[in-house]
Order: C-alpha cells, then structure tokens, then sequence
C-alpha cells in the first residue's frame, strides 16, 4: 500500500533526540517479550514511524555514538572501539544545525562523543554503589537518593534545559540515559518490576556451539567463565529480570521529558528521535553484553521518529535501515540541504512511499571486525583471527549454526565477501564525494595557473 507523503517542514523545528545505552529491539513493539510493559516508550512509538530493522553500525558504544552524531562510519572517524573518543572538531548535525540558528545541548550520558553541542554534564554521585560496570547478575538497590539517581538526575536536568530553551529560537537537544546497561543497580522501587522466576530463557542457547562459533566468540565466552564462573539458569534469570527493570526507569524518565514538552508548550513543534546506542545478547548463546560478535541482538536497535503534526504516526517500516541513515534523513525530514557529503540515505522515501531503501547493512565493532548483513544472510570477518561467522538468517534466525567454514557454503561466503567488499568501497565512494565548498576551492586554484591543476 502506498503511504500518504510527509509534509515539507516550512517552519523550524525543535529536534529532541533521546538515547538509551544497551536496549534490544524486542523490549518495544508488538513483538516485544512479554514482561516488557513500558507504556510511555509503546506510547511514543504509537505516535511515531517505527523502523524495526534497524541496525546500529558499529556495536560499541563510542564508534555507534559517532555514527549516529556524524552520520559516518566508525572507520572514517578514526573510531574503531571504545578506547578512543572525541576530537570535538567533527562536523555533527548538532554542529550544523547551530548554523542553520539552533542552540544545540546535550545532556547526561554522552561517552564524550558530543561534538557541535553544549555539553551538560550529570554528576554519578554514588548512583551504582562500588560495581563495575560488567556486573550483570546482583541487582541491588542504589545507595543514592532517588532524585540524585543518574538517569533520573538526567531526565530532570533535560527538562530544566528544556524550559530554558522553550523560546522562539529553535533547539536541538541530546538526552542520554545510562540504563538498562550494567552495573544492575537501581532505585529501590525498580528492583521488583520483572521478577526472575518470569523470565524464559532464550532458546539459542546450547553448549555445544562454541567449538564451531569463531574465536572472538570463544573469547568472550572465557572472559565471562573468568569473571563469573559458570553462568547458571538462575544467574541468568536475574540479569535478564534485572536489565527489564531498569528498563521500568527509563520509561518513567521518558514520562518525565514527555509531560515537559506538553507543560511548555513543545511536543508540537519538535521532532522526536528515540533510539539506542546498541542492544545486549541478554543470555543468547550463553553471554550478555555486546561487541566481541554481531547477533541480531547486539545490532538491532528500537529506533523511532515522531513527526509533529502527527504523520505516520502509529506505522512502522520493516526494511533494513542503519544508522547511518539517520543523519541525511534528519536533514531531509527538516528540508535542509547542508553542504557535506555522507555515506548513509534518506529514509524519507521508505517513510513516504515504502520503498526499500537498502538491500543491506554494514556491521562493526571495537576489534577491526566488519560485517554485512542482508535479509537472508550475514557475515562477519575479524582480522586478528582471520576468521569469523556466517549464517542463513532465513532457516537459523537464531544464529546457531555457522556457515562459515563449512565447505558447501563456500560459494556464498566469497558472494558476502565480495559485497562486504562493495558496501565498504561504495559508502567511502559517498562519503569522498566534493562538497560545494570543495569545487569553489577547486576553482581557486585553478587561478593560481598551476600545471597539472584542472
């Protein structure tokens, strides 16, 4: 069915871009896992264009921020891991929107990567008591005060900053939540909002597998038997309850920032973006986490935009969509035409006539690994092993049996090679193309009469 066409945005509009750390997109949607009841995230989403096959592209927190702020891959900004931050010289949206008029601010978790914005930084104070950040399996209650909770200290200053900017003038704000990543510490209160002996345990889960998975897998799963021992069911069980409790607290702060919007007068005039840096495997193939592999459900991210006056609201895209796509599609949704080349693509059209934007995604993480995934298949190759995974997303959706030494399927690997190899050399094709500013410098040279100059 062809879908009514978005409207030209004639007027500024606010851009309210909010962004959770590890969420899955199975805790949103009508195909989300039961004990996820969220009703101000489903709410947001009921008046909003959902995308639900949308991958972030790159794993770790760091390289997706980048990409989700620059519209460039994680390779092309030098970011490859979470080792390495932010210049603050990249040319972000937020940055180009200060020079269409916009105030630009972010707000609480940013992993530094906050280029072209006013940064607002939100003290942890004692928010996640003395854990680590890995600790995935004791959900305790915080030694701080609700109030002076992280996330909740977040969502409050978000909406301080939000009636300070609730002027003519438009704005652009980042809202960053810490949650549902680990430690699973927490208000009190959130602590019995998904109990474990409701949890179902994933069904892609079998011992057996790691002789036949890839050494980055194999890693990982040992990093985890060091820390932690043998993950038993009931383990498991409470890092899974715990992650959905957290999940309660976002919920509320979404509340929050969406009840100001309303007080102030701006749910109206803004475009809202709802999405997550990455997701977590949750107990999938015995680990939690992300970045050592690229299942589905480290990759495949909620992802959402709510357009003011209400169109599309309540429809959702089932096409494959990547955060690259983000950026171009901010800019075409608000009629802008910066002057800056970019890999990734509108998805207006998907949006506006339900056309397949891509017929593939690109994958990475912190360790030089690159993936492609397409409807059917996916393949991912880490250098340092010089091996990786492959699988056939139709018949094992589960990502339990890998292709990728198998013999048989030698064809089809040289075929995802080869357009891993296309995806990789066509966006950096994009990305190089001259800006405006580059053939009016071309230009200028050429009067300097230089040989070999044309």
């Amino acid at each position: 069915m062809k879908m009514k066409g978005l409207k030209l945005m004639t007027k500024k509009k606010n851009v309210l871009f909010i962004m959770t750390d590890q969420q899955r997109a199975d805790s949103i949607g009508p195909n989300r896992v039961k004990y996820a009841d969220y009703p101000n995230m489903e709410k947001l989403r009921s008046e909003s264009i959902a995308f639900d096959n949308f991958f972030t592209a790159a794993s770790p927190c760091v390289p997706s921020r980048h990409t989700f702020l620059t519209g460039r891959h994680p390779w092309k900004a030098g970011v490859s891991g979470n080792a390495k931050f932010s210049t603050g010289n990249e040319t972000t949206w937020m940055s180009i929107l200060r020079e269409y008029g916009y105030r630009s601010v972010s707000v609480g978790k940013t992993h530094m990567i906050h280029a072209g914005s006013f940064h607002i930084q939100v003290p942890v104070g004692n928010s996640f008591g003395d854990q680590d950040g890995w600790n995935h399996f004791e959900p305790v209650a915080s030694p701080e005060s609700d109030d002076n909770y992280f996330d909740i200290h977040v969502a409050r200053r978000a909406c301080d900053a939000l009636e300070k900017l609730s002027t003519r003038k438009p704005f652009a704000m980042f809202v960053g939540f810490h949650a549902p990543h680990e430690p699973y510490v927490m208000p009190e209160k959130y602590l019995d909002f998904c109990r474990p002996e409701d949890i179902e345990l994933p069904d892609n889960i079998n011992s057996e597998e790691y002789a036949s998975k890839s050494e980055a897998f194999r890693r990982r799963h040992d990093h985890f038997k060091k820390m932690f021992g043998n993950i038993s069911e009931g383990m498991m069980r409470k890092g899974i309850a715990a992650h959905y409790c957290l999940l309660k607290m976002i919920d509320d702060c979404i509340g929050m920032i969406k009840d100001k919007l309303i007080e102030q007068n701006l749910l109206d005039n803004t475009i809202i973006i709802f999405c997550a840096d990455h997701g977590d495997l949750l107990g999938e193939h015995g680990l939690f986490n992300k970045a050592a592999t690229h299942y589905d459900a480290e990759s495949r991210v909620p992802f959402m935009i709510r357009i003011p006056d209400g169109s599309k609201a309540g429809e959702s895209i089932n096409h494959l969509a990547s955060s690259v796509d983000f950026v171009p599609t901010l800019f075409d949704l608000m009629g802008l035409t910066p002057d800056v080349s970019l890999p990734g693509h509108s998805l207006v059209p998907a949006m506006n006539e339900g056309k397949e934007i891509r017929d593939y995604v690109t994958l990475a993480d912190g360790n030089g690994t690159m993936g492609i995934r397409t409807k059917e298949y996916k393949l991912w190759y880490n250098p340092h092993h010089r091996d990786g995974e492959m699988y056939d997303l139709v018949n094992d959706p589960g990502e339990m049996n890998n292709l990728y030494n198998k013999q048989e399927f030698a064809k089809l690997r040289s075929e995802l090679f080869e357009l891993m190899l296309h995806a990789r050399l066509i966006d950096d094709d994009r990305d190089n193309k001259p800006t405006k500013r580059d053939w009016l410098l071309h230009d200028e040279v050429k009067a300097s009469n230089e040989p070999e100059v044309v």
